[in-house]
């Protein structure tokens, strides 16, 4: 994996350094492209902390992207949310690194808790883009006329063996089937590279 600068890999070292997840990354990403089938994954490390951070259109984890209307897509966000907050089910990590999970938070995509979706809620939509809305012009039209809907989840872990993290096996596609590629970013005693994972080739090395 080659050495970058990403602004991704930034944001979760300025999060490390803090030793907690006081910027969120919504913000930086709203203005990036948002392209369905496709997530953002970035890994850091400092001393025995790991950082994993997931940034994905809600349409990924659900297949829609507008405000729950029945409940069964209330069933479905919920059902998302508690995927994404289950780590060891969406990243495998070697067991002589002895992580154990410290922290969990999930923004956007009417998750993340009551008063998160209702400051969702509140806010105007976001503009389509003009794929998609080039998309509308032939009939193609998406789950959601008004907007898009992104979520991150944060994750930070504790680890009583940090050097023999030298790996994370995603098992995101798995849990949800409609991602297709998902663009990996690390910075870690390793050094810092990215990689685009797929079904298939799910390990990011560290």
């Amino acid at each position: 994996m080659k050495d970058l600068s990403c602004p991704l890999v930034r944001h979760t070292i300025y999060a490390l350094s803090a030793f907690a997840f006081a910027q969120p990354v919504l913000a930086q990403h709203a203005g990036g492209a948002h392209e369905h089938g496709v997530a953002e994954l970035s890994v850091a490390t400092e001393g025995a902390t790991l950082v994993i951070e997931i940034v994905s259109p809600l349409d990924n984890l659900v297949g829609f992207e507008h405000a729950p209307a029945s409940a069964a897509q209330r069933r479905a966000l919920a059902t998302a949310e508690a995927q994404l907050r289950d780590a060891p089910g969406l990243f495998r990590l070697p067991a002589a690194a002895g992580c154990a999970l410290a922290e969990v938070r999930i923004e956007g995509g009417w998750m993340g808790g009551a008063a998160a979706a209702k400051e969702q809620a509140a806010r105007p939509a976001r503009a389509h883009d003009h794929d998609h809305d080039k998309a509308h012009e032939h009939g193609a039209a998406s789950a959601d006329e008004g907007g898009h809907a992104d979520v991150m989840a944060s994750y930070r872990f504790d680890c009583a063996q940090p050097q023999a993290l030298d790996a994370i096996d995603t098992q995101l596609f798995a849990v949800f089937p409609r991602l297709r590629e998902v663009r990996a970013a690390r910075a870690t005693a390793g050094g810092q590279g990215a990689l685009v994972l797929r079904p298939g080739r799910t390990v990011l090395p560290l």
